[in-house]
Formats: structure tokens, C-alpha cells, sequence
């Protein structure tokens, strides 16, 4: 019977789980369903909202009136009268006046402007088209010698330019969607606050409606700069318009590099070009030069301060600006060549010494960049000056100083717009040349390549060699006369000095040293005066070493009397101490008081000196540690010398034995014991005495002198001394010492005592 039990119940618990997994799977799938239903719902939900806030507002309808005007009409009218008139008709307060025409005038401004992006954008699209036939049906153009220089120049820079252009145009799309972002936000505010004043029922009073019109007003204003934001056909037009441009260039460029060269020729009429430029600019500098020699001799302008004064500065100006642009052709020549040069060379080192050429005449024109906006901002002061100068709007006609000074000033402007032009070339120019210097380096082999890195850092490492660090002035008589001598330190000279200083340094250690133990062999000098001739020599050396350091980064020695007194005193405040300790060792190596060797105690500290330098000596504990005393320390404070006349010092230990015992023989042993000891001085008398009578012992004192400079004598000798006492006591039954205390029981009244028994 039990296995048909189990398995009736192995069937039915089979089919009940297959029943639960049934259950489930349908619980499962009609869950699945339900989510599917939900995000496709709360999809579209998301999808319709994302549609209706992203729709552009439409404005709330204004009145007919209003519509039918355009923004300049409704604008010209408003302004009519001014704000009293307008007044009669709305009632606004000066502030909502106010922004109701700057709302008119930006609406004004928006049409305006979309107009003009529409035709431009138009314009634009007809130039993509015509360039981008051009790029389709464009041949390779026949050049001249002496004209492919020029074109290929030319395509160059129109490609750059449209890369700039293009480069700019991609930072204000970046930025454009931010701006229409912004925008849409605002017009959002300002519909949802007309539509809160709708929403209030109609407007009854002139002064609901009116605040309804401005509200309208506003809506239309955001709504037109919405627009303006969100219109990207002008921007796009540019964008292609530029690709477009920069694939042409660059198609030119590419068609005319392999064809191209730079004969002599060339160069001979750019050259010819600068000379002719340059006869100009002399004539225009004698022109101005004539100006400021009739002023200076002219009487007309002394009526009027301040117009003489302009009209000086005036010329000034104009002879630096000349001097300038001299200078930029001078420059713009030599790029000239250089360029050439880098043309007719196949040579990497060549290249190299040309690129580095180019570099410095690159970072002389950079120099002077910066001085363009203060020239033109001057010249602008000075315009706003002479017009206040000659009476601004005064109908009274100006005098001849007033008349030379506007001519002065369109003078200078005319000088600075040239030297403006002459410098944009030069930048040009000298952009040209990279470019071709880059060129050059691609086409070469990579042999020529090695070498010319080589060179290059060849020569970076000269250049950084001949860095230089500061300039120093020597005074120096000629003729009787004090004349300032220039005197620069490169970084290869410091390093030099630097180099010369480590070598002699160690160079003057070793021989000093050397000399030391030489004339300690050969004289028999003590260590004290080994050291004297030590650090002298070695002080000796240093300096003679200085003094050639000095000489070699060529530092005259008359530089450090111009440090003058202040520097001399803050030097010696500075230097006070280590002044102060150099000192205090030359007096203990002269009149030494402390000399090596020497056994003292100084401020806690005990041990043996075991050398005396220029700042500190140096003394070992008997525990193996090295003390660093400063040598003031050592003059300043109270030293004990143990072995200033003599080795010998004199120790002393106490022996406490007990009561009763006998006292002379245990003087008598003490004593043959401390004299018999081999380390005790014999020259002098071993004492011992009866010192004491303590309370818990006799006291005798011991006296003996022993040689400190032998090996373990401060501790070992007495170590030694008490073992034999104490045998020598425990053998003649002498007993030493030791604590006593004597307990008195008081039996008058005893201690109670009971047992107790232990508990069960």
C-alpha cells in the first residue's frame, strides 16, 4: 500500500505545480502586456508634450489697429509729441513710455534685420553656387615663373582666411543655440503673463487695455528676437559658402606647388617694391620733419596752448609711425631673402638656420602688435580734444592753428593705416614662409631628417648655453672718465663657475688634508695644529678658487663694492652668527683651550672632542653619540676640561659596611685593594677614609686618580675595584651594609586573635 500512497502523491503534486506554473506564466505575460502599454502611452504623452512646448508661441491677436501698422509706423507715431502726447492717449507712466519704444524700435530693428539676413543669405547661396561650378569644372591654370609665386601665395590665404572665417562661424553656431534657448524661455514668460491678463476677463478701464498692448507689445518683441535667434539660413549660407572656399583654395594650392618656383627675378621686384616704398617714407619723414621745424619757429600757434601741444604730439606721433614702417620694410626685406633662400635650398640644416631666421624676425614683429590699439586710441583722444580745442558745432570759422592741427591729424591717420597695412603684409608674409618652411621639411628624406634634428638640437643646446641670466654694469676710467661696462652672465658661465667651484672645493679638502698628514709625519705636529694648518689651507684654496670662478663668468671684483652699505649691513646681520662661531674656532685652534682629544663637560654634555671646524666642534659621548657644539657655545659657557694640563682626573666611590665591624681593617684592605689595581695612577696617593656614621651603615670614602684617556677607566676601573672589595669583605667576614628598620611591639595593649573555624 505505501508505494501506490506515493505515487498518488508524487501525481498529484505534479499536477498541482504544473497548474501553479501555468498560473504564473499567465500572471507574467499579462504583466509584460501592462508595461507595454504603459510606456507606449506615457510615450505619446511625452512626445505631445515635447511638440506643444517646443511649438513657437503664437502671439495673443492685437488689436486691428496695431496690425495693420508696422513696427516703424506705430514707432514714429509714439515718439510724436513726446511722452505728454502720448500720455493723452494711453495712460503710461515714463518708465512703461520708455520701454514701449525700445520694444518698438527692437521690432523695428528685428524686420530690418531679417531683411537683410534674407538677401544676404541669398546673395551667399549664389556665390556657393558659382564657386562650387568652379571647383567642378576647374583646370589647372598656366603659370609664368613669375607670376605662380603669387597665385600660389594667393590661393594659400584665401584658404586660411576661409578657415578662420569658418572656425568662427562654428564658435557662434555653438552659441547660437544657447541664445535661441534663452529666447524661447523669455517668450514663454511673457505669453504666459499675457495670457494670466486674458485670463483676468476684458479689460474695461483705458488703463487694463493699455497694460494689455504693452503686454502684446513685449510678446511680439520676444517673438521677433525668438526668430532672429532661431533663422539659421544666413549662418548656414556663410558656412557652405566658406567650405565651398577653402576646397577651392586649397584645390589651386594643390595644382600650382609642384609647378611653382622662386627665381631671382622675383625677388629682385619685391626687393625693388620695398626700395620704392622706402623712397616714399623718406620723403613723407623730410615732409613732417619740415612741419615740426616750422612750428618750432612759427608764431602762429602760440595764442592757444592746448592746440600747439596737440598739434606737437600730432607730428610726433607721425615721425614714430614713419620710423615704424621703416622698420617693417627693413624686416619685411629680409623675410624676403630668407624666403628666397628657403626656395633654392634642398639642405636640412639649411632649412633649419632659415626657420630659426624666420622665428626671430616672427617675434620682432610680434612686438609690436600690442603698440597698434594705444597709437589709434591716442590719435582718438586726441581728435575728441581738438574738436573740443576748436569749439565743436561754433559756426565761427577755425583759425590756422585749428586748420594745421585737422591736417596733422589726417596726416597721422594716414601714417598709422599704412604702417597697419605694412604690418598685416609682414604677419602675412612671414605665415607664408612657415608654410613653406613646413613644406620643405616633409619633402625631405629621413636621413635628412636625423640630421637636421641633430643640428637642431645642437643648436638649442648652444642657445641654452648662452642663456642669459642677468646683466651686471662695471665702472671703469677711460680717459679719465667713469664709463659703464655691460657685463652679461649667461647660464653656460654659471654652470662653468658652478663646475670650477665643485672641483676646487674638493681639489682644496683633499690637499689640505694631504698637507696635514705629510707635515704631521714629517714634523710631528699634534692633531691641534694639524687642524690649524688644515682649515688655513683649505680657507686658502677656496678663495683662490672663488677668485676663478669669478674670472671665468668674467664678474669683476669692483661689482661687490657696489652693494653698497645697506647691502653690507643686512649681509652681516644675516651672517651674524655663522660670522660669530668662524671666529670662536679660529681663537680655540689658536689659544686652544680645548683642544682634540681633550675630555670636557659643556652645558649637560660630556665626551671627547674629536674635532674642531670653522663653526662647531664635534665631541663623541662615551655611549658612542656624536654632539655638533657650536664653537660661541664654547667660548660662552662654562667647560670643563678634565685634560687640559693632564690625563689624569681623580674619582672617588663610597662603601657603606655595618655596624660593628672593624673599621681599620676594612680601611686597610680597601686600600691595598685600589693601589694594587694595575690602571690606578702610582703617581699619586690612593686615600681612604673613615667618612661617616650613617644609620644604617659605616662610611668609608675612597680617593684615587686614573689616566682618562685609556679605554674604559670612567666606568670599568671602578666596576673592577668594587668586585674585589666586595670579595675580598666576604672573605674576611667584614658585612657590608644594608637597610635596618626596628619594629616595637606594644604588649600593654595586645592584639586580639580568634579562630574561626571554616565555613561547612
Amino acid at each position: 500500500m505505501f508505494p501506490d500512497s506515493r505515487d498518488e502523491f508524487l501525481a498529484s503534486f505534479v499536477g498541482w505545480l504544473r497548474i501553479l506554473t501555468t498560473l504564473y506564466a499567465v500572471a507574467t505575460g499579462i504583466t509584460v502586456l501592462m508595461n507595454i502599454i504603459f510606456h507606449v502611452a506615457l510615450s505619446f504623452l511625452f512626445f505631445f508634450g515635447s511638440a506643444v512646448y517646443c511649438q513657437s508661441p503664437t502671439p495673443t491677436p492685437v488689436e486691428a489697429s496695431v496690425v495693420e501698422k508696422d513696427s516703424h509706423t506705430i514707432l514714429e507715431e509714439a515718439r510724436q509729441g513726446g511722452l505728454e502726447e502720448f500720455q493723452k492717449k494711453e495712460p503710461a507712466t515714463p518708465e512703461e513710455y520708455r520701454e514701449y519704444l525700445q520694444l518698438l524700435t527692437q521690432l523695428t530693428e528685428a524686420d530690418t534685420l531679417a531683411d537683410d539676413w534674407r538677401r544676404a543669405a541669398q546673395t551667399m547661396q549664389g556665390q556657393t553656387t558659382e564657386v562650387r561650378q568652379a571647383i567642378a569644372d576647374f583646370k589647372p591654370p598656366e603659370v609664368s615663373p613669375e607670376e605662380g609665386l603669387g597665385l600660389f601665395d594667393s590661393a594659400r590665404i584665401d584658404s586660411w582666411l576661409a578657415g578662420d572665417w569658418l572656425e568662427a562661424l562654428q564658435k557662434i553656431g555653438a552659441t547660437r543655440e544657447q541664445q535661441a534657448g534663452n529666447a524661447f524661455a523669455s517668450l514663454k514668460n511673457q505669453q504666459q503673463k499675457l495670457q494670466a491678463l486674458e485670463s483676468a476677463g476684458p479689460a474695461e478701464t483705458p488703463r487694463d487695455k493699455w497694460l494689455l498692448k504693452l503686454q502684446e507689445t513685449r510678446v511680439r518683441a520676444t517673438l521677433a528676437e525668438h526668430s532672429q535667434r532661431s533663422d539659421n539660413q544666413s549662418w548656414q549660407s556663410d558656412v557652405d559658402l566658406q567650405e565651398a572656399l577653402m576646397q577651392l583654395g586649397k584645390l589651386n594650392a594643390s595644382s600650382l606647388e609642384s609647378r611653382v618656383s622662386f627665381p631671382e627675378s622675383v625677388l629682385q621686384s619685391k626687393l625693388d617694391e620695398i626700395r620704392r616704398e622706402e623712397e616714399d617714407l623718406r620723403g613723407t619723414v623730410a615732409k613732417v620733419g619740415k612741419q615740426l621745424k616750422n612750428f618750432s619757429s612759427a608764431n602762429s600757434t602760440r595764442g592757444d596752448k592746448q592746440v600747439a601741444d596737440l598739434l606737437l604730439e600730432s607730428i610726433e606721433s607721425q615721425l614714430q609711425l614713419l620710423e615704424y614702417h621703416r622698420i617693417g620694410l627693413l624686416v619685411t626685406g629680409q623675410v624676403w631673402h630668407t624666403r628666397h633662400d628657403l626656395w633654392n635650398t634642398t639642405n636640412a640644416t639649411s632649412i633649419d638656420q632659415l626657420a630659426r631666421l624666420v622665428e626671430n624676425r616672427s617675434q620682432e614683429a610680434q612686438t609690436w602688435q600690442p603698440l597698434i590699439p594705444g597709437l589709434r586710441a591716442k590719435l582718438q583722444e586726441r581728435r575728441r580734444l581738438a574738436s573740443v580745442a576748436s569749439g565743436g558745432n561754433d559756426p565761427k570759422p577755425p583759425s590756422r592753428a585749428t586748420e594745421a592741427l585737422d591736417k596733422a591729424l589726417i596726416q597721422e591717420e594716414a601714417c598709422l593705416s599704412q604702417w597697419e597695412n605694412g604690418f598685416s603684409r609682414l604677419i602675412e608674409l612671414i605665415k607664408l614662409t612657415r608654410a613653406d618652411i613646413e613644406s620643405k621639411r616633409k619633402s625631405l628624406g629621413v636621413g635628412e631628417k636625423m640630421d637636421a634634428a641633430a643640428i637642431t638640437l645642437s643648436t638649442q643646446a648652444k642657445d641654452f648655453w648662452n642663456t642669459e641670466i642677468f646683466t651686471l654694469n662695471d665702472s671703469v676710467f677711460v680717459n679719465g672718465q667713469i664709463v659703464q661696462r655691460p657685463s652679461s652672465v649667461t647660464l653656460g658661465m654659471l654652470l662653468i663657475a658652478l663646475a670650477i667651484l665643485l672641483v676646487g672645493g674638493t681639489a682644496s679638502a683633499s690637499f689640505s688634508r694631504w698637507l696635514r698628514s705629510r707635515l704631521r709625519d714629517r714634523f710631528a705636529l699634534d692633531a691641534n695644529t694639524g687642524a690649524i694648518v688644515q682649515k688655513f689651507t683649505h680657507m686658502i684654496l677656496l678663495g683662490v678658487t672663488c677668485l676663478i670662478a669669478l674670472a671665468a663668468v668674467k664678474i669683476p671684483l669692483t661689482i661687490f663694492a657696489l652693494l653698497g652699505g645697506g647691502a653690507a649691513i643686512a649681509l652681516g646681520f644675516g651672517a651674524q652668527q655663522l660670522v660669530n662661531n668662524l671666529i670662536s674656532g679660529l681663537i680655540l685652534l689658536f689659544e686652544r683651550p680645548i683642544r682634540i682629544g681633550d675630555m670636557i663637560d659643556v652645558e649637560n654634555f660630556s665626551g671627547t672632542v674629536t674635532a674642531i671646524g670653522t663653526r662647531c666642534c664635534q665631541m663623541r659621548r662615551a655611549d658612542g653619540v656624536d654632539i655638533l657644539i657650536p664653537n660661541s657655545v664654547l667660548l660662552q659657557s662654562t667647560v670643563v676640561n678634565w685634560t687640559l694640563s693632564d690625563n689624569h682626573a681623580r674619582q672617588e666611590f663610597f662603601i657603606g659596611i655595618a655596624h660593628g665591624s672593624p673599621v681599620k681593617k676594612a680601611i686597610r684592605i680597601v686600600h691595598d685593594i685600589v693601589a694594587a689595581h694595575p690602571n690606578i695612577q702610582k703617581g699619586h696617593e690612593v686615600d681612604v677614609f673613615f667618612h661617616d656614621f650613617a644609620k644604617d651603615s659605616l662610611v668609608l670614602r675612597v680617593f684615587y686618580w686614573i689616566d682618562k684617556t685609556l679605554p674604559h677607566t670612567t666606568n670599568g676601573v671602578p666596576s673592577e675595584l668594587r668586585i674585589a672589595i666586595y670579595e675580598a669583605f666576604l672573605s674576611e667576614g667584614i658585612a657590608l651594609a644594608f637597610s635596618q628598620r626596628d619594629v616595637h611591639l606594644d604588649s600593654a595593649m595586645p592584639l586580639a586573635n580568634q579562630i574561626i573555624p571554616p565555613p561547612k
